[in-house]
């Protein structure tokens, strides 16, 4: 009786058992081709990794989705997750001018499952007193690109076409003239240097880059500190004039017809150089920071279509710098902010 039980028991799990894989054939063949290139993938990586990755790396952002950061953040983890044994998904931490990002991955486990990925904002936000922390918390990795930095742009119905002009009308107009600006943010860092420089400007805080692009199109602010990208339409037709780069070279495009120059290089004491970076929690093994750092190297410097997609968005040149090297030129950096005195208004 046992036996014969059994067998029947036996028999019934069979029939089970093919039916309902006949039922879910045509469902799972997909994600079953997935699965396989999926282990193949991981089983190559591996072949040549020297350390245990995690099977996903969060790369924290602290920014809002669809600007230039979570651009960058976006199509590396992309191509980190065809390099590495490990899956890289981008999440936006927003607040706090960027502290709440940058604080979670401070905190976050030192396994390797998550790492930061932010800009010159990080020093600005110590700089002003947002955060009590430097790049002594982490476990910094590499310099992975440099923004060309952000266009002083006024509003055309000012009549300004020049940052000489803008000097001059702000000193006739003292305090008249709106200037948008991020508290804790790189924009409100310029802003500062742009007042220290002898620029009669009213500091307003407007918020994110969206923000502002939309204030001083709707006449609320006059001056404003953008992407290129974002405001190239506007100069096009004749809404918005470009006078100066934010940074520490010019904005130069032949076959677009572009050229700013920056504002230290029209006579002025402003820069405010704009690198994005990679820093994992403090502890992270450095074999696995060095791994990753070979990985994002390889693809800044030799991947083709990573180089073209950078300068097609926002007019970004490869700049890798790992390790100290990465360190000196963000302490450079440093130096310059501690000139701004952050509590003038």
């Amino acid at each position: 009786m046992f036996k014969k039980g059994l067998a029947v028991m036996m028999a019934a799990v069979m029939a089970f058992s093919v039916a309902g894989c006949s039922a879910g054939k045509s469902d799972s063949a997909a994600p079953a081709a997935t699965e396989k290139a999926a282990d193949e993938k991981s089983g190559d990586s591996a072949a040549s990794s020297t350390v245990e990755w995690p099977k996903n790396v969060e790369i924290v952002v602290p920014a809002s989705a669809g600007g230039d950061t979570d651009f960058n953040a976006r199509l590396l983890a992309q191509k980190l997750s065809e390099k590495l044994p490990a899956n890289f998904v981008v999440s936006n931490v927003n607040g706090n001018g960027g502290a709440t990002g940058t604080r979670q991955v401070k905190d976050a486990a030192n396994d390797g499952s998550s790492v930061l990925f932010y800009h010159t904002a990080f020093l600005v936000n110590k700089a002003c007193g947002a955060t009590d922390y430097g790049f002594d918390a982490y476990q910094f990795a590499a310099i992975a690109g440099q923004n060309v930095g952000n266009v002083v742009t006024v509003n055309a119905s000012l009549g300004i076409n020049s940052l000489e002009e803008l000097y001059n009308y702000s000193k006739e107009h003292p305090g008249e003239l709106k200037m948008a600006a991020q508290t804790g943010a790189t924009s409100y860092a310029v802003a500062l240097q742009m007042k220290n420089a002898g620029f009669d400007l009213n500091i307003v805080d407007a918020g994110s880059a969206a923000d502002r692009l939309a204030a001083v199109l709707g006449g609320h602010v006059d001056v404003i500190l953008a992407a290129y990208g974002s405001i190239k339409d506007y100069v096009a037709e004749g809404t918005l004039v470009p006078l100066a780069m934010d940074g520490n070279s010019d904005l130069t495009v032949p076959d677009e017809n572009i050229d700013i120059k920056a504002m230290k290089n029209q006579g002025y004491d402003i820069e405010l150089p704009f690198y994005y970076f990679f820093a994992f929690p403090q502890g992270t093994d450095a074999a696995l920071v060095d791994e990753f750092n070979a990985a994002l190297g390889d693809i800044i410097e030799n991947d083709s279509e990573y180089q073209e997609k950078i300068y097609a968005s926002y007019y970004q040149q490869p700049t890798f710098m790992p390790g100290d090297e990465g360190l000196a030129t963000y302490s450079d950096i440093d130096e310059l902010l501690q000139k701004i005195d952050f509590s003038a208004k």
